[in-house]
């Protein structure tokens, strides 16, 4: 079995710098060798906005970065990047890649393809939730193509699930742009995704951060956080530390080491100093974030709010008093 090793650092300043810390991760990870030995890979950055917003959106430079490093490797392994569209009243993914500076990005290097998670083929994936089946649908092609997948996600809390690191930024691969609809198994489900998807190591960009409120509307804060894996349940749990959580305490990575995604503590080889890097976050809910909050351990209640015939009403209503948070 692979030992688990997360790797903290500052996160560096400008494109060679960046490259640098990227090269060298990767060969401390032994990401090399499996990127030179692979066809086709995924990288899953979190884009769950539709412009670049700090502490929300996962930095072009950084992903860029990335793929540059890999380039050094071999031009021959494809890349895909990319992210699904989804929740309710949601953005086109692909206008989104395109205004971000994606699609230019991935014309300068041999190889890479942006993709639209929404708009590919999908196959129905059995998972387990509840102790039973469970069916999704998820894209075809990390089943036909893609050897092994990298989250880059950014570190944030989070209304619904406290925070969203690694393996919560794997959310955004589910292709149904309702894909709310399976909120009420989010915990026991993600983790499977995750490894059904073949994500094997995570690339923190930490530049910036989430505090207050989130996934979107919180207050962005500077923390100079770069962090790398080989395992997603080993640098969510370092994190979490990092930002002054009790991972244990957040439902989807309590079910993921039910699941046997979590290593031991000790067991995780940290280089570099993540004391030294902690910076504490706060999750503070507004007064709407409670009922959404139900309604996302609900199935009766997602189903009332989101797919009856009030649906539209209740928004209408809400959508009144309050901005559409796309907007704020």
């Amino acid at each position: 079995m692979v030992k688990p090793i997360v790797i903290v650092d500052k996160s560096a300043e400008g494109f060679n710098p960046m490259l640098e810390q990227f090269a060298l991760c990767i060969k401390e990870l032994s990401l090399d060798e499996a990127f030179a030995n692979a066809k086709a890979v995924f990288i899953k950055p979190n884009l769950t906005y539709p412009k670049f917003k700090e502490g929300v959106t996962t930095r072009l430079e950084f992903v860029e970065s990335l793929v540059a490093a890999l380039r050094k490797i071999n031009s021959t392994t494809k890349i895909y990047i990319g992210e699904g569209e989804g929740g309710y009243n949601s953005f086109s993914m692909t206008e989104a890649l395109r205004e971000m500076g994606f699609n230019e990005m991935a014309s300068k290097y041999p190889n890479v393809e942006i993709i639209n998670l929404s708009a590919v083929p999908r196959v129905t994936v059995e998972i387990m939730a509840k102790n039973k089946p469970y069916y999704i649908e998820l894209p075809a092609f990390f089943f036909n193509e893609i050897d092994f997948s990298i989250s880059c996600p950014v570190p944030k809390v989070h209304c619904m699930t406290k925070i969203t690191l690694s393996l919560k930024n794997q959310w955004g691969c589910l292709p149904d742009t309702m894909r709310l609809k399976n909120h009420y198994v989010f915990n026991e489900i993600i983790n499977q995704v995750c490894e059904k998807l073949k994500f094997r190591y995570a690339f923190l960009d930490g530049k910036f951060g989430l505090d207050d409120n989130g996934p979107m509307n919180g207050v962005p804060i500077e923390v100079n956080w770069f962090a790398a894996s080989n395992s997603l349940g080993a640098i969510d749990m370092i994190i979490s530390e990092m930002m002054g959580f009790d991972w244990k305490t957040v439902g989807h990575l309590k079910k993921a080491e039910k699941f046997g995604f979590m290593p031991k503590r000790n067991s995780i080889k940290i280089i570099g100093n993540m004391d030294k890097l902690k910076h504490k976050f706060t999750l503070r809910r507004n007064v709407w974030n409670y009922p959404a909050l139900i309604a996302f351990h609900s199935k009766n209640l997602t189903h009332l709010f989101y797919f009856s015939v009030l649906a539209k009403l209740l928004h209408d209503i809400m959508y009144s008093i309050r901005k559409r948070p796309i907007s704020e």
